[in-house]
C-alpha cells in the first residue's frame, strides 16, 4: 500500500517553485519597461544581447540587468529609504546628511574634497595644453576666451559636512590651477570660489537640497565674470549689481531631494529658498530668448532641450558672447544676457569641447568656458 504524501510538503515544493519561476516570469514580460529612474537620476542597465562570441560576459552582463529589475524593486528601495531617513541615515551614497539638514553630493564632489578623484597632474597638462590651443586659435580669429571655475558647495560651507569628511591639502582644481598658470599663463582664468567667500554670509548662496548655488550665490558669479569681461570690452559694466534686485520665493525639488525622497514624499528636504531675478527701473533693455533651434545637440544627451539657449536684445553695439556650458550656468544667464547683443548657451553633454563648428558659424567677440569643478577633466575625453 503507497504512502500517502503529506498535502503540506507538497504545497511547499509546488510554493518554492513559483518563487524560483516568478522573476524569470516577471523579466520576461517586463523587458521593454522603462530604463530611466527618475529617484537614482540614471538610466537603468538594459537587457544584454548574448554574443556567441563573448558568451563568458553574458552572466555578469545579466546580473546587472537583474539587479536593476527584479521583481518589486521600488517597493524594496522605499521600504530601505523609510528605514534610514527613520535613522537619520542617507538612503544612497549619491547624497550625504549634513548638519542643519544641509545635503552634499556624494559622487565627484566628495572625491574632489578628500583628495581621491583621479586627475593626475600629467592629464592635467594635457587639458591645459589643448586649452592653449583652443585660445590661440580663437585668437587669431579676433575672438577673445575666458575660462571661469564653479566650486561646489563643500568648499563654500564645509562648516556643514559631517565630521568624517576631511578635506585634502590641495584639491586637483587647485592643482590644475596652478598647472593652468605654468603652462598657458595667458588665458584669463578665474576660480570664483575666493568671490564666493567673499560674499558668503548669514544669506546661503547654495540651495541645501540641490548642489548648485542660488541665483543668490550665482549672481556674485555673474558679477566676477563681467567685471572681467569689461576690462577688455569698455562697453560692458564693471559692476551690475546696481540693476537688479532679488526677490525671495520658496522652491521645491532640488536634485539631491529627489535622489532621497520616497516618490516625491521627504517634507523635510523639499522646500528651500530660491530668488526671482527682477530688474530695476535703471534698466532700459531686456534679452529676449530665441526658441528656434539652430544646432544639434550632442548624440544621447539626456537633457536635449537644454543643449542651446540663445538671447538677443536691441544693444546692437554690444559684443557677442558664447558660452560653453553645463547646468551650474543656468542661475547666470538671466544675469548677463542684457549685456551683449547676442548670447548663446552650448551645453554639449559635459564634454566642454572646442565646438569650432558652431563658434564659425556664431562668429562671437567672447567665448566662456565654464566649469563645475568636478568636471575639469572631462575635457580628456574630446582629446
Amino acid at each position: 500500500m503507497k504512502e500517502r504524501q503529506n498535502p503540506y510538503i507538497i504545497l511547499t515544493v509546488i510554493l518554492f517553485v513559483c518563487m524560483l519561476a516568478f522573476p524569470a516570469f516577471h523579466l520576461v514580460c517586463h523587458r521593454n519597461q522603462s530604463t530611466k529612474s527618475q529617484r537614482e537620476n540614471r538610466t537603468l542597465v538594459a537587457f544584454p544581447s548574448p554574443n556567441p562570441a563573448q558568451l563568458d560576459k553574458f552572466p555578469a552582463q545579466f546580473d546587472l540587468y537583474f539587479n536593476d529589475h527584479f521583481p518589486f524593486r521600488d517597493k524594496f528601495l522605499d521600504a530601505y529609504f523609510l528605514y534610514s531617513q527613520y535613522n537619520h541615515q542617507s538612503p544612497t551614497p549619491a547624497v550625504i546628511i549634513g548638519e542643519d539638514d544641509f545635503l552634499f553630493c556624494g559622487k565627484e564632489e566628495k572625491e574632489l574634497y578628500e583628495g581621491t578623484l583621479v586627475f593626475t597632474e600629467e592629464q592635467m597638462g594635457l587639458v591645459a595644453d589643448e586649452l592653449a590651443r583652443r585660445f590661440e586659435t580663437l585668437q587669431k580669429m579676433g575672438i577673445r576666451y575666458y575660462i571661469f571655475l564653479a566650486p561646489t558647495s563643500y568648499e563654500i560651507y564645509s562648516e556643514y559636512l559631517p565630521p568624517c569628511l576631511q578635506r585634502t591639502s590641495e584639491t586637483a582644481t587647485e592643482k590644475f590651477c596652478r598647472v593652468m598658470h605654468e603652462r598657458a599663463p595667458k588665458i584669463p582664468l578665474a576660480y570664483l570660489k575666493s568671490t564666493l567667500l567673499k560674499h558668503k554670509g548669514d544669506t546661503l548662496l547654495y540651495r541645501k537640497n540641490d548642489n548648485h548655488w542660488n541665483s543668490l550665490g550665482a549672481s556674485y558669479g555673474a558679477e566676477k565674470i563681467m567685471e572681467t569681461l569689461s576690462k577688455d570690452f569698455p562697453l560692458l559694466p564693471f559692476s551690475i549689481k546696481q540693476d537688479f534686485t532679488l526677490i525671495p520665493y520658496i522652491r521645491s525639488d532640488g536634485n539631491l531631494y529627489s535622489w532621497i525622497s520616497i516618490r516625491g514624499n521627504s517634507p523635510k528636504y523639499q522646500k528651500d529658498w530660491e530668488y526671482a531675478v527682477v530688474y530695476t527701473d535703471t534698466v532700459d533693455f531686456a534679452s529676449v530668448e530665441d526658441t528656434v533651434q539652430d544646432f544639434i545637440p550632442t548624440e544621447r544627451f539626456v537633457y536635449p532641450h537644454e543643449y542651446e539657449k540663445q538671447f538677443r536684445t536691441n544693444r546692437t553695439n554690444h559684443p557677442k558672447i558664447l558660452f560653453i556650458r553645463d547646468s551650474y550656468c543656468n542661475n547666470i544667464i538671466p544675469f548677463v544676457t542684457p549685456y551683449f547683443h547676442e548670447s548663446l548657451f552650448i551645453f554639449d553633454a559635459w564634454k566642454y569641447g572646442a565646438n569650432y563648428d558652431i563658434i564659425r558659424q556664431v562668429n562671437p567677440d567672447i567665448v566662456v568656458l565654464m566649469i563645475y569643478e568636478p568636471h575639469i577633466r572631462n575635457i580628456l575625453k574630446t582629446l
